[in-house]
């Protein structure tokens, strides 16, 4: 006698509950993703993972460094169904995917330009591409081709692509692949402000600049073996517990030295500035990353002392040998439950970098907050750099390649 497939065991029956999840959480609303979602298996595509956890809201880790760091994964399906709405790939459509992973983004790809379509997609590891063919090759995804190339570069030789697709975090934008793009085309790229908050940027050409059409925060494993290689420094935090920083190559921070600074004197600060259920944090991240010098770094992990203002943990300014964090504290009012936002700096200027974000806080909350219009973004490269100006200079942020504006007017 058989034993019936329970829907703790039934793929058919995870992938549709995930799908219900993903249209309900607003991450896949047109028609086509929520086929592609529905018709590939995400489970053929991670070896012996667990069902429930194929299909779960989470990342699935697919390799690591011989530190044990992540450098590659299989996305958050959210994630996954939120850069698919940003591209709005067509039936016809060339596109490149620059991280291909277990080959699952680059098969749900391949089913949105089919028929008539193709699909190319790059990793920098033989292993990974090897995987990634033979997982496509099961899937009987027949107009995918994944090649050992550095996605930054791009693949001219394929060029015009419809679509440019990034799996990965840049820290600035990969000239090169500017020009491989067909007129009319569209560049998903997730790409870091300062420090490590990260957006999901949807460009599309404007004359001599880019604009954005789609921004949705997101968070990537970084570039990596190539000419735009993003470099995540992950500092350990010494004494208990596990908290450590991502730092990279533009902050100011001591490396050295602020390994021991969760150990030094603290200075607590609250703002006033009241978040209650579901309000994001993201415009407050975006805010800071753009008006501090060496933006927002996050700082996951727990131990004895540590106050994050989330389970996961929290974000840090840095400034040399010292740090501010973030923090929350509960309360209720006429109004209902909220938390309430503050600042707790550590190291020799810890008191003053505590006081320059809470000052900062306050000042998004004033002129901005929850309830101003979202922002736009505009990019340019080369030439053209100069002639991107803002109404606001701290909304001005140089990278080495690329000027990003952002375009965010006080609200009224």
């Amino acid at each position: 006698m058989e034993t019936a497939v329970t829907s703790a065991t039934d793929p058919a029956e995870l992938r549709e509950t995930l799908v219900a999840h993903l249209i309900d959480g607003g991450h896949l609303r047109s028609p086509d993703a929520i086929a592609a979602f529905r018709s590939t298996e995400r489970h053929r595509f991670l070896g012996d993972v667990d069902l429930q956890a194929a299909y779960a809201e989470d990342v699935v880790p697919i390799k690591h460094d011989e530190t044990g760091q992540m450098i590659s994964c299989i996305s958050t399906p959210s994630i996954v169904a939120t850069q698919l709405e940003q591209l709005g790939v067509r039936p016809g459509h060339k596109v490149l995917e620059a991280g291909a992973a277990t080959g699952y983004n680059a098969c749900l790809l391949g089913r949105l330009v089919a028929p008539g379509g193709h699909v190319w997609t790059v990793d920098v590891d033989q292993d990974l591409i090897d995987g990634a063919r033979m997982n496509l090759a099961q899937a009987g995804a027949s107009n995918v081709t994944a090649v050992l190339a550095d996605g930054a570069a791009g693949l001219p030789e394929h060029a015009p692509f419809d679509r440019i697709q990034f799996t990965v975090g840049a820290g600035d934008v990969p000239v090169p692949i500017l020009d491989q793009l067909a007129p009319g085309g569209r560049l998903v790229l997730p790409m870091r402000i300062r420090g490590s908050i990260s957006r999901s940027f949807a460009f599309e050409r404007d004359g001599d600049i880019w604009r954005t059409v789609s921004c949705e925060m997101a968070t990537f494993v970084p570039l990596r073996k190539g000419v735009c290689d993003d470099i995540c420094t992950r500092v350990p935090m010494s004494g208990e517990g596990n908290v450590h920083l991502e730092t990279f190559s533009e902050q100011n921070v001591d490396r050295d030295a602020i390994r021991t600074v969760l150990d030094q004197s603290s200075t607590s600060i609250f703002t006033g500035v009241k978040f209650r259920q579901g309000s994001p944090f993201e415009w407050v991240y975006l805010y800071l990353a753009a008006v501090l010098p060496s933006g927002l770094s996050r700082m996951p992990g727990s131990r004895p002392g540590f106050a994050p203002h989330f389970a996961w943990g929290s974000m840090a300014a840095l400034d040399g040998d010292s740090l501010a964090y973030l923090t929350i504290r509960e309360g209720e009012d006429e109004q209902g439950r909220f938390w309430e936002l503050g600042v707790i700096g550590h190291g020799p200027h810890g008191a003053s970098l505590a006081d320059q974000v809470a000052t900062e806080i306050s000042e998004w909350n004033r002129g901005w907050g929850n309830t101003a219009p979202a922002p736009g973004f505009r990019m340019a490269v080369g030439d053209a750099r100069n002639r991107l100006v803002a109404t606001d200079p701290c909304f001005i942020i140089d990278k080495a390649y690329s000027r990003l504006v952002i375009d965010w007017p006080r609200r009224s």
